[in-house]
């Protein structure tokens, strides 16, 4: 095995143990691999803390401290103790740095497999083989550490990917080829091309094409520049060839485009305030956590707030979005020059501020998903865009709960909880990922999630003598990117209420990163298609 600095790594067993027995605090000498057989609770290494199940595997760096005083009583794993050796220009020396990466715990498919092998490997305790139990060794680190290995390749190459990205948003005046590119990033054209669609959704030559004709939009905008010298301002060099791609993607003409924005349109936001708006607006500040559903119309919005953007599934989508922070900043609103901002907050003195820079509207992020993007179709004068996204959205939404038929029975159902500012205790209702698995052939609404839903609550803070009566058949427990409630959740997770629970018991319990996952924006929504069958256990 090699490392980036092309150092290659020996290995040599020392010991492998089998404990069945729950032991206080440990010092590991050596590097260890722990491997849960059974089990749950709480691992703490060096004082953080980790969630154990069984399956987990522990990667533990040497003269670390390990607290395993507070898993269950009838767990049990094996212990594998090693030495590094390291390599380089062919001299040998004990090696104690970090492993290929800084990651602790593992989750291996197939598991099995990796046990059987540890297994065969503490067999040959009894009647030592040498070289088998180096064999057993290097294959178990294979398992292990090569998906590290061509992760790291993986994020390695998208990060090259990302500033090409960059270079475009600086250069797309200028002439650009995939080829050009892709020697840029130092990848091959066609690992370039799939990984640039991965990150972005779009072809490089169609993105670096919308990317010029959002650059066209805003001088149609705020100029009366004859359409030759637009079009060559963004990069076109013919202007008939300008004309036909921004008829073929924007769907009108750009003199008609130009005329568009000068229209208004008189609506009724949320909290009651009647507005005009312009027809067609396209500099949008959206802020809210429903931001993804502006992502299902031909727009990019330019102005939003970045700390959720940045965690969402979406983030790679929107590469040119300005930070307005949270609470929203009036002053960076304004900088941005917007001819709509859409906010999704009923304060009325924020409102004002807003309304002084542009034309503002309330927008209600609880309504349901049918409701918010009809309106938002409205808004944006896309009617038609937003009934098309619906209907095709259902029948992949029908289609994904059919196809999950053979892993849920008719009549299950799920609840969604999260533990977050410091160590308070949610059930969502009407808001985050609760509303997404809710369908006629899907997942039922616990009765007390039902009153939530009705009520159109986005979440309860409940105690945990409570759980019991909120919890389904299923419980997806979002996890906190917060360290505080991180801590809590996994208290949560060593109290006998939750033990207790009938999902728990079942091993029914899914655990989310809420950072990601736990919005009810169109476009997340989209995702979780793809995610849930996953999450589920179902392959498709």
């Amino acid at each position: 095995m090699q490392d980036k600095n092309t150092s290659t790594f020996l290995f040599q067993l020392i010991d492998i143990t089998y404990i069945s027995q729950r032991q206080p605090l440990l010092t590991a000498a050596h590097y260890t691999l722990i491997i849960f057989k059974q089990g749950n609770g709480t691992l703490t290494i060096d004082e953080q803390p980790h969630v154990v199940t069984k399956g987990k595997i522990f990667l533990i760096q040497p003269y670390s401290t390990v607290d395993i005083s507070t898993i269950d009583e009838d767990a049990c794993f094996y212990q594998i103790t090693f030495s590094a050796f390291q390599t380089v220009h062919q001299e040998l020396a004990v090696y104690k740095g970090q492993l290929f990466s800084e990651q602790v715990a593992f989750t291996l498919y197939p598991y099995t497999r990796f046990l059987r092998l540890t297994e065969n490997l503490y067999k040959l305790k009894q009647h030592p083989d040498y070289l088998k139990q180096q064999s057993l060794l290097y294959e178990l680190f294979s398992m292990l550490f090569e998906p590290q290995l061509h992760k790291q390749h993986t994020l390695n190459m998208t990060k090259a990917v990302e500033q090409t990205i960059d270079y475009i948003h600086t250069c797309y005046q200028q002439t650009l080829t995939v080829k050009e590119l892709a020697e840029l990033a130092c990848i091959a054209q066609w690992q370039y091309s799939a990984a640039f669609q991965t990150i972005t959704g779009k072809k490089p030559l169609d993105y670096i094409t919308d990317l010029r004709l959002q650059k066209a939009k805003k001088l149609l905008e705020q100029t009366n520049e004859p359409l030759k010298n637009i079009a060559q301002r963004v990069g076109f060099d013919d202007e008939y060839y300008f004309n036909r791609r921004f008829r073929q993607i924007v769907g009108v003409p750009p003199k008609q485009y130009a005329r568009q924005q000068r229209q208004k349109v008189l609506v009724t936001d949320w909290t009651g305030h009647k507005v005009e708006i312009p027809y067609a607006p396209h500099r949008i500040i959206y802020h809210g956590e429903t931001f993804g559903d502006m992502l299902i119309f031909n727009i990019q919005p330019i102005g939003g707030y970045k700390s959720i953007i940045n965690k969402s599934v979406y983030k790679h989508h929107v590469p040119a979005i300005q930070d307005v922070a949270f609470p929203i900043d009036i002053q960076k609103s304004s900088m941005l020059n917007p001819d709509l901002i859409i906010f999704t907050n009923s304060d009325e003195q924020q409102y004002q501020n807003l309304a002084d820079i542009a034309p503002t509207v309330t927008h209600n992020s609880w309504d349901t998903l049918d409701e918010r993007i009809r309106l938002l179709g409205n808004w944006l004068s896309q009617k038609q865009r937003a009934e098309d996204w619906l209907s095709h959205y259902q029948q992949k939404e029908t289609h994904m709960w059919q196809q999950l038929q053979s892993v849920i029975q008719s009549g299950e159902t799920a609840s969604v909880f999260i533990i977050d500012h410091g160590n308070r205790l949610f059930a969502m209702g009407c808001t985050g990922l609760s509303p997404t698995l809710f369908h006629p052939q899907g997942f039922q609404p616990q009765k007390h999630v039902q009153k939530l839903l009705q009520a159109r609550l986005g979440y309860k803070e409940i105690t945990v003598d409570e759980l019991p009566q909120y919890a389904g058949d299923r419980i997806f427990m979002l996890l906190s990117d917060q360290l505080n409630a991180q801590i809590a959740t996994l208290d949560l997770m060593n109290n006998d209420i939750w033990k207790s629970l009938p999902a728990v018991q079942k091993n029914h319990v899914y655990l989310i990163d809420a950072a990601k996952w736990n919005y009810n924006d169109a476009f997340t929504r989209e995702k979780l298609l793809h995610a849930l069958p996953q999450l589920l256990g179902h392959i498709s």
